[in-house]
């Protein structure tokens, strides 16, 4: 019998993995071997981990120059569907080299390509046309043509070729992987893949991110402390402008309310962002930031109400879920953060279709006046343990 070796492939540096690699990494040990490959600044491999520099892009001249928006209407002329296919392509010589000389000695090759970004999917399509017998998993962490966010950054004179290579990529892989039953159902009945080739994971927590018995109480006398994890200006899908002023409505009626954003805002916003009480904490990792959390009163996540938005899973609801304070959701209802916050009675769902301000004018009132806070359910919680999730990786790896 051969090795088992699995191939994990992202286009983000080593240093910045999201947790849902980062714990799939976590199953190195049962297998023989378990690659991470991923962008650097320069190819370095080791036993474990593969920095792969992008190819040379010959267009990064203009950048120096100066030139950056002529640089990115040249780039998407030349690259489909974007020049992330330079790394893919880099990647592609690797891998082909390495996984020609392990099959010929025996081995069982699995490839789990990490999306987005999309054009890891063409990785796929390429190893497996070449090597018939490997065994290709595709993560889709985000679905590409079905969510606007992603389909319109792709120029319009490609559109076409995206729907047929995604189409490709959904009947060639073995395994198509989400991270919801939602997002799993658009794709065995908008996409028409057999269940038997579908499955979906949770994004999950662990408890080696846990800090122990931090959670304070908080007094609901003073400010109601709301705290953001991730990019609050990323539309159509969160569409931040739209959130500032449901914070602003809140403060005119009386409410303080402060927002504390763990991430990103448009450097010329910080008018914007004074006058809804939006105090900008800049990103923290790690154990520290279910620290920082556990000292608000309510954590927030918002989703418009779109088709796709229904689909996804905040890769941050994990860890608002590890944090323990209440979440206010808003979201499609129905959709997979609706539902999960429901199904863990862990915080409040304002409808994505409602008048965001008067709805959590109402929420935070009733919160003020004393109204008890949800009761957890901890066993569901628990369903987004990397202990409960890790068998259904191993199961399909």
């Amino acid at each position: 019998m051969g090795q088992k070796i699995v191939y994990v492939v992202t286009v983000h540096n080593h240093a910045v993995l999201n947790q849902r690699i980062r714990k799939l990494l976590m199953l190195r040990k049962r297998f023989d071997r378990m690659i991470l490959i991923c962008g650097g600044e320069e190819t370095i491999y080791s036993d474990d981990v593969w920095e792969i520099r992008h190819s040379i892009n010959p267009t990064g001249v203009l950048r120096k120059l100066g030139l950056e928006p002529l640089k990115e209407t040249i780039d998407n002329w030349l690259y489909f569907p974007s020049p992330h296919v330079l790394f893919v392509k880099a990647v592609q010589r690797a891998l082909s080299r390495s996984i020609r000389h392990q099959l010929e000695e025996g081995a069982e090759i699995t490839v789990v390509t990490c999306v987005p970004n999309h054009a890891l999917g063409l990785l796929g399509l390429a190893l497996k046309k070449e090597f018939p017998s490997l065994r290709w998993i595709m993560d889709w962490q985000d679905l590409w043509s079905h969510d606007p966010y992603y389909l319109m950054r792709v120029p319009q004179r490609h559109r076409e070729r995206l729907l047929r290579t995604e189409r490709s990529i959904l009947e060639s892989c073995d395994v198509n992987v989400t991270t919801n039953p939602f997002a799993a159902k658009v794709l065995e009945q908008q996409y028409e893949v057999p269940a038997d080739r579908v499955v979906s994971i949770y994004h999950p927590f662990g408890d080696d991110e846990d800090v122990g018995d931090s959670l304070c109480n908080r007094d609901r006398g003073g400010t109601v402390r709301i705290s953001f994890l991730g990019n609050l200006f990323k539309p159509p899908k969160v569409p931040g402008d739209k959130v500032l002023e449901a914070l602003r409505q809140v403060r005119q009626k009386g409410v303080d309310v402060e927002l504390e954003l763990f991430g990103n805002a448009p450097r010329d916003y910080e008018e914007r962002l004074a006058e809804a009480g939006v105090r900008r904490c800049g990103f923290i990792e790690g154990k520290e930031i279910i620290v920082r959390l556990r000292q608000s009163d309510f954590l927030l996540l918002v989703l418009e109400d779109l088709p796709s938005c229904k689909t996804i899973m905040h890769a941050k609801l994990p860890q608002y879920l590890l944090a323990g304070r209440p979440i206010i959701a808003i979201a499609p209802q129905p959709s997979a953060v609706a539902g999960i916050i429901q199904e863990t009675s862990s915080g409040y769902v304002i409808p994505a279709r409602s008048e965001w301000g008067e709805e959590l004018f109402r929420l935070l009132t009733s919160y003020l006046a004393g109204a008890p806070l949800p009761e957890r359910n901890e066993e569901a919680v628990q369903r987004f343990n990397w202990r409960h999730l890790a068998p259904r990786w191993l199961e399909i790896l």
